[in-house]
């Protein structure tokens, strides 16, 4: 009895001293046979900040203006041009569940009868207002050599098959209002960090109409192509859809020196 009793006030002492309030994660307190107080941290409090809010049949501003991978000015209202948008936020230095959101929606598309470019629009936006054009001139860059380029014009291979790419996906940076705005509109909430600078966030993807309201959402890192495929041809005939299920998902990285997990 005595030594067990001497064992959990030794695991009372450590999780208490062995980290600290700045550190993601929750500590776990023995207080008793089946008995825990678990004490939340700033990691804590702040993931519950970043979330998604459906909010479906929002209208977007369709005079805010981005800049494209190029440089070039973007007026969000000139993108659909009567077709429906699949909307991806996203910050393009992440390295972790971005990339896999982004990996997520091209495996999607592939299995799509519906093209980017020609029968909707995909619009990657960042969320960070410190990325400029050439942080999206990267990262177009990273998924062009993963997921492969398209045939050059003129050559024999262009009609011949049907090569999916990233090319004509558009991806825009913007200022901090006109971020703050598109992601009011679709109830996407994200926190900055104030100590260190970095972005939590949710993970999912939003189906616009080609008035640019809010249509429907997908939620997570996988998007099953059928429903992808439903979900933009609803927008295309300007329809709303109904909620779906909210999945904790929030973008982190993982610091293998720790062995814990924080926002990426």
């Amino acid at each position: 009895m005595i030594r067990r009793f001497l064992a959990m006030a030794a695991c009372a002492w450590l999780a208490l001293s062995g980290r600290g309030d700045d550190t993601p994660g929750i500590s776990l307190i023995p207080r008793g046979p089946g008995e825990m107080t678990v004490r939340e941290n700033r990691y804590t409090k702040l993931k519950e900040k970043a979330t998604i809010d459906q909010q479906l049949g929002a209208q977007l501003p369709g005079e805010l203006n981005f800049l494209d991978h190029e440089g070039k000015p973007v007026r969000l209202g000139d993108i659909p041009a009567g077709k429906p948008v699949l909307l991806v936020p996203a910050s393009y230095r992440c390295r972790m569940q971005c990339n896999m959101v982004l990996s997520g929606v091209f495996d999607a598309l592939k299995k799509v009868k519906f093209k980017p470019g020609t029968d909707f629009e995909v619009v990657i936006f960042s969320i960070d207002r410190e990325e400029g054009p050439q942080d999206a001139a990267r990262k177009r860059g990273e998924l062009l050599e993963t997921t492969g380029r398209p045939p050059k014009k003129g050559s024999f291979l262009e009609g011949k098959f049907d090569h999916r790419t990233v090319a004509d996906w558009k991806f825009l940076v913007g200022g901090e209002d006109a971020i703050n705005k598109v992601c009011d509109a679709i109830g996407y909430r994200y926190i900055r960090d104030a100590e260190t600078g970095d972005i939590l966030h949710g993970m999912g993807i939003c189906f616009l109409t080609p008035e640019l309201k809010v249509s429907h959402y997908r939620m997570g890192m996988n998007y099953p192509p059928f429903d992808v495929q439903k979900d933009l041809q609803m927008a295309s005939q300007n329809q709303i859809g109904s909620l779906v299920d909210k999945l904790a998902f929030v973008c982190m990285k993982y610091d293998p020196h720790s062995g814990q997990s924080s926002w990426a």
